[in-house]
């Protein structure tokens, strides 16, 4: 008997101990909830999109460098003396561009003098064109998309000359004409971000060419190599960095979140009309009640204003959507933000309601005038988007804000907003 009371009691606190957990639970869930709605009723920051950038035009991202360090030649065959018999110094010359913040290219120059496989200095020019990989591109940006230190192997290909006067060299009608065969180009270079436009840069290369290059040997396969080490600056020229986009997918949802709430409000004050209208008692405050409800609906929704306790109040519906656009222009950074213009046209048009357009421009980059000219022009663009949609000129209303320096990052501040009243 004692052990069936014992399991009994055993049973009873386990599932009131269930039953605690599971109330917990629903509370935090009810938190979460609530805490999730409260923030898609506040003005959202803008957030981007990671690894990915708009694409710059073809005056964005070159850069000149200068290198100077030494070299050694390894020929086939290797004649007498070792490596550092062989070290000559050299010049490394570069111009180039990124095409994106991973892939570049550039057209190199290398030269000075070598020591051949009998020790005999000679002169040689090499130009060679590289494909280059930005290994770390992504690691520790800064606010223009440019990391502090980049790894950047290469590989690419070119012409070395060797236009030295040596005894048994190539010859045409008894003069020099030079030696200038197919080559090679290998390496990595390292840089470093010392200012905005400007990198120290070292870097390791190789080059591998024909045998016969140095004039020691006459086979025509590969078999002369020279490796290189060298320490300089590179310099940005035109606008330098990538352009990140925002992230449109939290306007997306806090929008449809306010576009359902304000349709269940409605519903809610058309039904709440139909029973005033029923109604037979001469006070039955419906004028009051109604001013009331429209008045906790627009307060709800973070944009509420009243002119006085009149029925011709208004009420602002939903709170601003933004709309994001590029540097100095009036196109969007991202064209998807447009499905917000399509549930706009169609709210207003529905419920007869007055659409408020303002246009900004970022003070910190761009002249009053010109900020004021971008920001009627943002507003342009928008109310163009909507009477392609249907609709009416008259109900809408732009203003411009001119150039503002109101939300940080400064990219924030480029945009168009639409807010809508009753």
């Amino acid at each position: 008997m004692k052990k069936y009371v014992f399991m009994f009691l055993l049973s009873l606190t386990s599932m009131v101990s269930m039953a605690r957990d599971s109330i917990v639970t629903a509370q935090q869930r009810c938190q979460i909830e609530a805490r999730d709605k409260a923030e898609l009723l506040v003005p959202l920051t803008p957030s981007y999109l990671d690894g990915i950038t708009s694409t710059t035009g073809w005056d964005n991202n070159w850069f000149v460098e200068a290198k100077g360090g030494t070299s050694a030649f390894i020929g086939t065959p290797i004649g007498c003396g070792d490596l550092f018999d062989r070290i000559m110094p050299v010049l490394q010359i570069g111009v180039g561009k990124w095409l994106t913040p991973a892939v570049g290219g550039r057209i190199g120059y290398q030269g000075i003098k070598f020591k051949n496989a009998n020790l005999q200095s000679m002169k040689y020019q090499f130009v060679h064109a590289d494909f280059m990989y930005n290994l770390t591109h992504n690691m520790q940006c800064n606010e223009y998309g440019l990391s502090k230190f980049d790894v950047i192997p290469y590989v690419g290909v070119g012409m070395i000359r060797n236009s030295s006067n040596t005894p048994g060299y190539f010859l045409t009608d008894n003069i020099p004409s030079g030696n200038h065969p197919f080559a090679f180009s290998y390496g990595v270079e390292f840089r470093y971000l010392l200012a905005d436009r400007l990198h120290l840069v070292g870097e390791v290369s190789g080059m591998t060419t024909m045998k016969s290059f140095d004039c020691v040997g006459t086979s025509s396969r590969f078999g002369d190599h020279m490796v290189s080490a060298s320490v300089g600056l590179s310099y940005t020229i035109g606008k330098r960095g990538w352009k990140k986009v925002v992230d449109a997918r939290p306007y997306i949802n806090q929008n449809n979140y306010l576009l359902k709430r304000y349709s269940e409000h409605s519903q809610q004050a058309n039904a709440n009309n139909n029973i005033e209208a029923q109604s037979t008692d001469k006070n039955n405050y419906s004028g009051l009640n109604s001013l009331r409800y429209r008045m906790s609906l627009g307060n709800e929704n973070n944009g509420s204003s009243s002119d006085s306790l009149s029925q011709k109040t208004k009420v602002t519906i939903g709170v601003p959507i933004y709309f994001y656009f590029k540097l100095n222009t009036a196109k969007l950074v991202d064209k998807t933000q447009l499905v917000n213009l399509d549930e706009i046209a169609k709210i207003a048009k529905e419920q007869n309601l007055t659409i408020h357009i303002s246009g900004a421009a970022d003070k910190a980059t761009g002249s009053d005038k010109r900020n004021r000219h971008l920001s009627i022009e943002r507003a342009k663009y928008i109310c163009k988007q909507l009477i392609k949609r249907g609709v009416d000129k008259d109900a809408m209303k732009a203003t411009s804000l001119g150039g503002i320096e109101q939300f940080l990052p400064k990219e924030a501040n480029r945009f168009g907003v639409v807010l809508l009243t009753q």
